[in-house]
């Protein structure tokens, strides 16, 4: 009986995810979730009380935000020495994980949309992640006293999650199209320059 409970959990849980990536909070009801989770609403709210409390726990088992030990990987592989150097590889790993976290992008334009406990649970794991990096990145280089590198990166991430989140409305931004691989280098590309003019040591 408990084990056909927690799977029947984990279906809800995942149908959840499913509808959030297709078609995001907009169209999250009870009812959606118990179609896609192949299961009777009664459940739902015998397992989860009501939607409010659902969406708690799909924010508290979900992984919808790397790691510090993720971002930075394998540090053997990464030849980054200076500042701007790591700050670009950082970005960069940042921006390609996001990409392939749809439901992470939908989470984004919902608080975008509506503050809530859920929205703002999420944020703080995403903030405490961006802090810890930091925090990373401060013990291997030395921030340059007349820089805000915290400052700096905060514009820098705000702009890499702005692209990404527009894509899904439009595809092209300043002339650069957001579909095609040559858009997204262009813009690593900028990633590069900038950090180089506001954090290298020449």
């Amino acid at each position: 009986m408990t084990r056909d409970k927690e799977e029947t959990k984990a279906r809800i849980l995942a149908a959840v995810g499913r509808l959030l990536a297709e078609s995001g909070f907009q169209q999250l009801g009870v009812n959606a979730i118990a179609r896609e989770a192949g299961v009777d609403k009664v459940l739902i709210y015998r397992y989860f009380e009501n939607l409010p409390t659902l969406l708690h726990s799909f924010a508290q088992e979900g992984d919808y935000w790397l790691t510090v030990e993720e971002l930075v990987g394998d540090e053997s592989t990464v030849t980054a020495e200076s500042l701007d150097e790591w700050m670009q590889v950082l970005l960069i790993r940042f921006l390609h994980d996001l990409q392939q976290r749809t439901i992470t992008q939908e989470i984004l334009r919902w608080e975008l949309l509506e503050g809530n406990e859920l929205t703002r649970e999420l944020a703080q794991v995403r903030d405490r992640m961006a802090r810890e990096s930091l925090n990373l990145l401060e013990e291997k280089c030395t921030f340059p006293p007349d820089k805000d590198i915290h400052a700096i990166s905060a514009v820098l991430i705000a702009g890499l999650v702005y692209l990404t989140l527009r894509r899904k409305a439009s595809s092209t931004f300043l002339g650069i199209n957001f579909d095609t691989p040559e858009g997204w280098q262009r813009i690593e590309a900028a990633i590069a320059a900038l950090v180089k003019a506001v954090a290298s040591d020449n």
